[in-house]
C-alpha cells in the first residue's frame, strides 16, 4: 500500500499557460531617446562645471593662505647641509641655522642636540 501525503489539487495546466503567456509579453516602459540622451549630457556638463569650480576654489584658498611651495625671494632660515643614516632607526644631521652649523642626532629615544660650530664656506671646486 502506498501512502501519499495530502496535497490539494493544483491546476497545473492553467499556471503553466499563464506563466508562458506573461513571459512572452514584453514589459511596457517608456523609451524616449532624446530625453535620456539630453539628461545624460546635461548631467555630465554639470559635473564638469562643479569640478572646475572646486579646483578654482582650492587654488584661490592656497594662494590666499600661502600654502604652496616657497616662491623664492627670502632665503630659508634652516638649511640641511647633510644627513647620514647610522642604523635602521638612527640619523645624524648637520643643519645650518643662524650663521652656525648644528649637529643633531635622531633615534628612537628622540632628537638630541650634539654640538654647534661656525658655518664653513662652501667647498670650491678645483680648477
Amino acid at each position: 500500500m502506498i501512502v501519499r501525503p495530502f496535497a490539494p489539487e493544483l491546476p497545473v495546466a492553467s499556471s503553466c499557460t499563464t506563466a508562458s503567456a506573461s513571459a512572452a509579453t514584453p514589459i511596457p516602459f517608456k523609451r524616449d531617446a532624446e530625453a535620456v540622451g539630453g539628461s545624460m549630457a546635461a548631467g555630465s556638463i554639470g559635473i564638469l562645471i562643479v569640478s572646475l569650480l572646486a579646483i578654482v576654489a582650492v587654488l584661490v584658498v592656497r594662494k590666499r593662505l600661502k600654502l604652496g611651495a616657497p616662491t623664492g625671494g627670502a632665503a630659508p632660515l634652516v638649511k640641511v647641509i647633510e644627513s647620514q643614516r647610522l642604523g635602521a632607526r638612527a640619523l645624524l644631521t648637520v643643519v645650518e641655522f643662524g650663521g652656525a652649523q648644528h649637529l643633531i642626532a635622531q633615534s628612537e629615544q628622540g632628537v638630541t642636540y650634539l654640538v654647534a660650530g661656525p658655518a664653513s664656506a662652501p667647498p670650491q671646486e678645483p680648477v
